[in-house]
């Protein structure tokens, strides 16, 4: 009856009973406004289950106390070159084209609060002449053009960035996870190599569609070519997210990964097998040709941090 559902439709499925029942607890013990909340969320997971549109997060909220913290960047002293270099583009003085923007380090700059400032922009001037610009950044200790460099990467654990997106058609900001066995050209499932994207958006930017304020989570393995496999986690409401900081985060276990939105969650999944070598962070502003309606440029994907924890104890239970 449900083979042409998504597992991410049958999942919202399948929690509409637990949400009825929380709306009924909710009720006996007069919390009125916990049962609104819960009676919206049925609406949207039905929305969810049979339209395959966004929901608020309703899950579990996050456990911080069985976590240490043990990395992080706060953007507060610039851009650190012995962590951070080009995603896509070899060196800090090197320019590519992806897709419809040239990826370009001038595109980085910083607040004076302390975040991290990526921008799309069309220049006249630019190292490749005019055309749209934008950039990506990685922690890939694999790759070293200036001598500097030594990255970081992580095994398991909890991964989260705090971010305002940027404005307008055309653009997916980012913040993902990745291990370079991801190009193999046939993995085995998730195992050596794999991509889990905490967050990224339709490039379409439309504020009337009941996808605005959303965002989309995922598991990529077995390469980018013929054998490459996904699974969207689903499509979920962020709090205002182009005008306040949001949290997106993904825990990471032997078990599988738990994608968290403000610290509550969003899904879980074990696709494909669940990696069991480091992954490095990657925080990059895609472009593609709806960037042309894009009516804000220049757009800036504002991040305030990005920070690792591990586990305080060596076999964490979910």
């Amino acid at each position: 009856m449900f083979s042409s559902f998504a597992k991410r439709q049958l999942t919202s499925l399948h929690a509409i009973p637990i949400v009825i029942g929380a709306v009924f607890k909710a009720f006996v013990g007069f919390d009125f406004k916990k049962a609104g909340a819960l009676i919206t969320a049925i609406f949207q997971l039905v929305g969810a289950a049979f339209f395959d549109t966004p929901v608020k997060p309703y899950g579990e909220k996050l456990d911080m106390n069985k976590f240490e913290l043990v990395w992080q960047d706060e953007f507060e002293n610039g851009f650190d070159d012995t962590v951070w270099q080009g995603h896509y583009v070899y060196g800090d003085e090197d320019t590519q084209l992806r897709d419809t923007a040239w990826w370009n380090r001038e595109q980085v700059s910083f607040s004076d609060d302390g975040c991290l400032l990526l921008s799309a922009s069309y220049r006249e001037d630019g190292p490749k002449g005019a055309g749209y610009y934008s950039y990506g950044m990685e922690t890939n200790p694999n790759k070293n053009y200036n001598g500097r460099h030594k990255g970081y990467e992580q095994l398991y654990g909890y991964f989260e960035v705090r971010c305002i997106l940027p404005k307008g058609a055309g653009l997916n900001p980012s913040f993902w996870i990745l291990t370079d066995g991801m190009w193999a050209d046939d993995t085995d499932g998730g195992v050596s190599g794999c991509e889990i994207d905490l967050f990224e958006t339709l490039y379409t930017y439309d504020e009337s569609s009941v996808y605005h304020d959303s965002v989309y989570q995922t598991v990529h393995v077995d390469s980018y070519e013929e054998h490459h496999r996904s699974e969207i986690q689903g499509y979920f409401y962020a709090d205002d997210p182009y005008n306040k900081f949001n949290t997106y985060g993904v825990e990471w276990n032997e078990d599988g990964y738990i994608f968290y939105i403000n610290g509550v969650e969003t899904a879980r999944t074990d696709f494909a097998g669940v990696c069991e070598v480091p992954l490095y962070f990657i925080i990059s502003l895609g472009v593609n040709e709806n960037i042309v309606r894009n009516e804000y440029l220049p757009s800036v994907f504002k991040v305030d941090y990005v920070r690792a924890y591990q586990y305080k104890e060596t076999s964490p239970v979910r």
